[in-house]
């Protein structure tokens, strides 16, 4: 809550000024200014609730809200009769506020995401550590979160109809996991793996289980929804060209 906030606080900071100098008769550009420093400051208030790391979001927020209150002395500059000195502080801020954004999307290449939340947190059971197709519904909009910081590719396999989906597991990564759509098709979604990395693990689960088709996806700009057609197409397509 704090973080939302602060910007405005630094957009009430560059408006002092209107209360300890005398105004100026034209209120034009100021208000134009004011209106500026309103509105980034209402965009820092949302970066705080985005769905990023949280240092991400800190320095964010930070070097929007500096800016904010750079763009709102200007706006007291311009509604009052501010020192010459004051307008030097602000363009020395700016700079500050530029550096602070760029520390944020330094966090940010450098993939730090946010973590999925455990499925026991969300009251979801798993059956020897596979997860039904209800919790992919659950989390869908955690994986879709997630793949926009971070690379994440979906794995379709289709396997023997009594395929245990416990023996998948050990050829993952903890952070990796599998929903059983239905018999013999699991879906895996593999976190912070590529296309060439997901190809890795096909060949080593392909070598140890019978794979009757799969298909690979990267969840970068789609749903999970849109995703499962696209791959379930590509099964289907698969079975036609062989059969």
């Amino acid at each position: 809550m704090w973080l939302s906030l602060l910007p405005w606080g630094f957009v009430l900071l560059g408006l002092l000024p209107l209360w300890l100098f005398p105004r100026q008769e034209s209120i034009y550009p100021g208000v134009v200014f004011l209106l500026a420093a309103l509105i980034l400051a209402a965009a820092a208030s949302l970066y705080a609730r985005v769905p990023l790391g949280p240092q991400v979001r800190f320095f964010w927020v930070l070097g929007l809200g500096v800016m904010s209150s750079v763009v709102a002395v200007t706006a007291s500059r311009d509604l009052a009769e501010v020192p010459a000195d004051v307008a030097v502080m602000a363009a020395v801020a700016s700079l500050l506020g530029g550096l602070v954004f760029l520390v944020g999307l330094y966090f940010l290449l450098r993939r730090e995401a946010p973590s999925l939340p455990a499925p026991a947190q969300m009251g979801l059971r798993t059956q020897e550590g596979i997860l039904p197709y209800g919790a992919l519904q659950a989390l869908a909009p955690s994986l879709e979160t997630l793949s926009a910081v971070r690379p994440v590719t979906l794995l379709l396999l289709h396997t023997r109809s009594d395929q245990p989906g416990a023996e998948l597991l050990q050829y993952l990564r903890q952070p990796d996991m599998v929903f059983q759509l239905k018999p013999g098709q699991f879906l895996i979604a593999l976190q912070g793996s590529n296309l060439e990395g997901a190809q890795i693990v096909f060949r080593r689960i392909r070598q140890n289980l019978a794979i009757r088709a799969y298909g690979v996806l990267p969840l970068q700009g789609m749903s999970i929804q849109q995703a499962l057609v696209q791959l379930q197409g590509e099964l289907e397509h698969y079975y036609l060209t062989q059969h």
